[in-house]
């Protein structure tokens, strides 16, 4: 009974970060701010904003997933590739995300996650 509460608050954990981050793409926070800054943004062929609330929209979509435990594994792999892009991105800067990045692992390839 303990490991099965322990483990719906660690996916529901990961999942309020991934929709507080989702949310703010949209509200316009740090974050969306610094990415809309960055050069690859930049380059893509549309205004830097849509590239914003695109990831707002698949933060905010892998968050519901994730809190819900439905579809637990698809969700818990995309937030661990959501993240693995972030360290690259930030090379590393946001230490924070490999915690997170090891929370995502663990939930992809625990056997409890299969849907």
């Amino acid at each position: 009974m303990k490991n099965k509460i322990a483990f719906i608050i660690l996916r529901a954990s990961l999942g309020i970060v991934f929709l507080i981050f989702g949310i703010g793409k949209f509200t316009g926070d740090y974050w969306a701010r610094s990415m809309e800054a960055m050069p690859v943004v930049q380059a893509m062929p549309w205004p830097a904003q849509y590239s914003v609330w695109g990831l707002g929209a698949v933060e905010t979509l892998t968050a519901l997933l994730l809190i819900s435990g439905l579809w637990l594994r698809p969700a818990a792999i995309a937030a661990a590739l959501q993240l693995a892009a972030i360290l690259i991105a930030l090379q590393f800067q946001e230490i924070r995300d490999i915690a997170l990045l090891g929370v995502a692992v663990f939930l992809a390839f625990n056997p409890k996650s299969n849907n």
